[in-house]
């Protein structure tokens, strides 16, 4: 497998994200929404809401500097409030799915961000068995499950802890990154855990 990469979103990725955000929504709506007149699939509401949530961190996924997928992550979650933080949406290309990729990004956004957190899958989502399976692996105590219902869509809300890597991780980690690129230190390589 070529190399994962977890970075936030610069200017010169959200033409990117945009146009990945589109298969996300038809991959997760289907049939549920129509296209708009100007060809965008999903509602408009829902495409503002995605750049402009408050305490939002956007992040692409590449494998081997391709376009592979991006997150959301947001503080406060949308069902626990200020108390965690959440994945609000996360999105893997299926050409890259079942191959670690997915598991290896939500890791580090749990290790980005340790403590409290809140995931949210609309319960008609076949990703429910991915999330059961990274959080059960990622978590640090109590794993909470529950149904939630949100206007008309019903979720199974996770709420869990996570701890931040040991130290020693962290720096192996860092010394990897180093050492392929040649001792050079460069944005991405220097963003600390969020790199996968």
């Amino acid at each position: 497998m070529a190399r994962i990469t977890l970075r936030p979103l610069r200017r010169i990725d959200i033409a990117i994200v945009r146009r990945l955000l589109h298969l996300y929504l038809y991959d997760l709506g289907g049939e549920r929404w129509d296209v708009e007149a100007d060809g965008a699939y999903g509602p408009p509401g829902w495409h503002r809401r995605f750049w402009r949530r408050r305490g939002s961190h956007h992040f692409i996924v590449r494998v081997g500097g391709r376009p592979a997928g991006f997150a959301l992550v947001r503080d406060p979650a949308d069902f626990a409030g200020t108390d965690a933080t959440e994945i609000s949406e996360f999105f893997v290309l299926r050409k890259y799915r079942r191959r670690g990729v997915g598991t290896r990004v939500a890791r580090a956004l749990f290790a980005r961000f340790p403590g409290r957190w809140e995931v949210a899958v609309i319960t008609w989502n076949p990703a429910r068995r991915f999330w059961r399976t990274v959080i059960r692996r990622a978590a640090v105590g109590r794993v909470v499950a529950r149904r939630r219902r949100r206007g008309d869509l019903t979720f199974v809300v996770w709420h869990f802890a996570t701890a931040r890597p040991p130290a020693r991780a962290r720096a192996v980690s860092r010394a990897a990154r180093r050492r392929r690129s040649g001792g050079r230190r460069s944005r991405s390589a220097g963003a600390g855990p969020s790199s996968a």
